[in-house]
C-alpha cells in the first residue's frame, strides 16, 4: 500500500515537473524570437534613416570655410596693426611686409571705431600619403576704413603687397531740413538730419546776425537748404554748402542766401534778405558755440576777490585749448601778460575801435606785436591765466579806449547790393522760394535737376 501511494506521488510530482519545463521552454523560444524580431526591426530602421539622410560632414566643413574667408574687424581703444595682424594668424613674414606697406601710407595710425576688412583665398593642399586633398586659407587682401567713401586696400602680389585707394562714386542732391528748438539748438538740428559740420557752418554764417548763446530760444524755428551727398546705396556721405537758412526767434526772422554778384563761385558771400553781406565789422562771437558764464555789467560779488565791481566784457565758457578767433581784421596791438588778464592779445580793427582776449593758455604760433589778421583767424587758446576760477575767454569790445557792451556794437556789412545787382539778388531770392516749395514734405532733389538757382 505504501508503495502504491509513493509510485503515485513520484509520478504526479514528475508530470508537474515535465508541465513547467515545457511551458518555460515555450515562454523561453517566444522571448528569444521577439528579441531576435526587434533587433532586426531597429537594425532595418537604422539602415533606412541612413540611406535617406544625407551625409553633411563635407558640407558642413565647406559651409565653415567659405564663411570665413572674410574677417571684419572694429578697432578698439589701445588695438596696434601688428597685434590685429597676430590676431588674424598671419604669419611672421607676413606682418613685416603689411606693416611696412601700411606704414609709408600712414595706416599704422589707427583710429578708433573705423574698420579693418580681411579677406581670404582657399587653396586646396594636396597630401602626398592620402587621396584626400585639405583646404587652407591664405591671406589676399586688407581693406582699412578711411572715411565714408574712402578706403586703402593692402594687396597680395606674390609674395609681397601692393596698395590701392577706392572711392566711392558719390551723387550731390539738394534737401531742406526743418527744425523747432527745444532744450538745446545743436541737438534740434541733429536730430532733424543736419551733420555737424553743417551745424558749425551755420553758426559760422550767422555769427555776425545772431548770437545763438542769447538769442536762440525754445520754440525758434529753423529751416535750412543744403547739399547733400550720397553713396550708390544712399547712405549720407556729407553734406555740401548751404544754399538758404532762415532763423524765426524773438519775433523776427533772419534769412540768409549764398549768393555771388559775379557769378563765380570764389566771390560768393552771404547776403540777408535785404541785399547786405552777412559779414560785418565785428563777429557776435569770437569763439564757436559755448557757454556765456558772465555778461557785461555790474557784479555784486566778483568771483576771485568777492567784492562788487563792473564786469567790463563777456565771459565765455570752454574747454581749455578751445580756439580764439579773431572778431574782425586787425593787427595785433598788444600781445603778452598782462596782471589780472593773465595772457592777453589786444587787436586794432581801425582808429577807433579795438577787442582784447583774455586768459589764454597760449597764443597762436606766428603772433607777434603788428602782425595783421583776418576775421575769423585762430589767434589764441582758451586756458586759466590770470584771476580766474575756470577756463574761459574773456571779450572787450572797446571804442575810443573805453570798453563797451559787446551785445549793443552795431556791425556794419561789408558789402550793399544797389541798383542792378539788387534787383539781379530779387530775382534769385524769388527762384529760392520756388525751390523750397519744391522741396516741402521731405523731396529731396538731384542737383542736376535744379533749375531755379546756380549749385557751384
Amino acid at each position: 500500500m505504501v508503495n502504491t501511494l509513493k509510485n503515485i506521488l513520484i509520478q504526479s510530482l514528475y508530470a508537474c515537473f515535465d508541465y513547467s519545463i515545457r511551458k518555460f521552454s515555450i515562454f523561453v523560444s517566444l522571448f528569444l524570437v521577439a528579441l531576435f524580431l526587434v533587433g532586426a526591426n531597429i537594425y532595418v530602421y537604422n539602415m533606412s534613416f541612413s540611406l535617406l539622410t544625407p551625409r553633411a560632414n563635407t558640407t558642413e566643413i565647406e559651409e565653415e570655410v567659405s564663411e570665413n574667408t572674410v574677417s571684419t574687424i572694429t578697432i578698439a581703444k589701445g588695438d596696434t596693426l601688428n597685434a590685429i595682424l597676430k590676431r588674424e594668424n598671419i604669419s611672421n613674414e607676413d606682418i613685416k611686409k603689411i606693416t611696412k606697406v601700411a606704414a609709408s601710407n600712414n595706416l599704422t595710425l589707427l583710429k578708433v571705431g573705423k574698420k579693418i576688412t580681411f579677406e581670404y583665398t582657399l587653396n586646396l593642399v594636396e597630401n602626398g600619403e592620402e587621396e584626400l586633398a585639405k583646404e587652407e586659407k591664405s591671406l589676399s587682401l586688407i581693406s582699412f576704413e578711411i572715411d565714408n567713401i574712402k578706403s586703402i586696400n593692402i594687396i597680395r602680389t606674390g609674395d609681397d603687397f601692393s596698395t590701392e585707394v577706392n572711392s566711392v562714386p558719390l551723387t550731390k542732391l539738394v534737401t531742406k531740413y526743418e527744425t523747432t528748438v527745444d532744450s538745446n539748438v545743436i541737438s534740434s538740428l541733429k536730430q532733424a538730419g543736419l551733420s555737424s559740420n553743417s551745424i558749425i557752418s551755420l553758426i559760422n554764417t550767422y555769427s555776425h546776425q545772431i548770437d545763438f548763446q542769447r538769442q536762440i530760444q525754445r520754440g525758434d524755428k529753423i529751416t535750412v537748404i543744403t547739399e547733400k551727398f550720397v553713396t550708390p546705396d544712399s547712405k549720407l556721405s556729407h553734406h555740401g554748402d548751404i544754399i538758404y537758412a532762415s532763423i524765426q526767434t524773438q519775433g523776427n526772422e533772419y534769412k540768409i542766401y549764398k549768393y555771388s554778384p559775379t557769378g563765380q563761385k570764389e566771390n560768393y558771400e552771404f547776403f540777408s534778405e535785404k541785399g547786405q553781406s552777412t559779414k560785418g565789422t565785428l563777429l557776435k562771437t569770437p569763439i564757436k558755440v559755448v557757454r556765456i558764464s558772465s555778461k557785461f555789467g555790474y557784479r555784486h560779488s566778483h568771483p576771485v576777490h568777492g567784492y562788487g565791481a563792473m564786469h567790463k566784457g563777456v565771459d565765455f565758457a570752454a574747454p581749455v585749448g578751445t580756439p580764439i578767433y579773431a572778431a574782425g581784421n586787425g593787427i595785433v596791438e598788444f600781445i603778452g601778460w598782462i596782471s589780472g588778464y593773465g595772457r592777453i592779445i589786444v587787436l586794432k580793427h581801425n582808429n577807433n575801435l579795438s577787442t582784447a582776449y583774455a586768459h589764454a593758455s597760449r597764443f597762436a604760433s606766428g603772433l607777434k606785436k603788428g602782425s595783421s589778421v583776418k576775421q575769423g583767424d585762430t589767434i589764441a587758446f582758451v586756458g586759466t591765466s590770470g584771476n580766474v576760477t575756470g577756463a574761459h575767454l574773456h571779450y572787450e569790445v572797446r571804442e575810443n579806449g573805453k570798453q563797451i557792451n559787446p551785445a549793443n556794437f552795431k556791425s556794419t556789412p561789408s558789402i550793399q547790393l544797389t541798383g542792378m545787382e539788387l534787383a539781379k539778388f530779387n530775382k534769385f531770392k524769388s527762384q529760392i522760394s520756388r525751390l523750397e516749395s519744391k522741396l516741402e514734405g521731405g523731396t529731396e532733389l538731384a542737383a542736376n535737376d535744379v533749375k531755379e538757382v546756380r549749385l557751384f
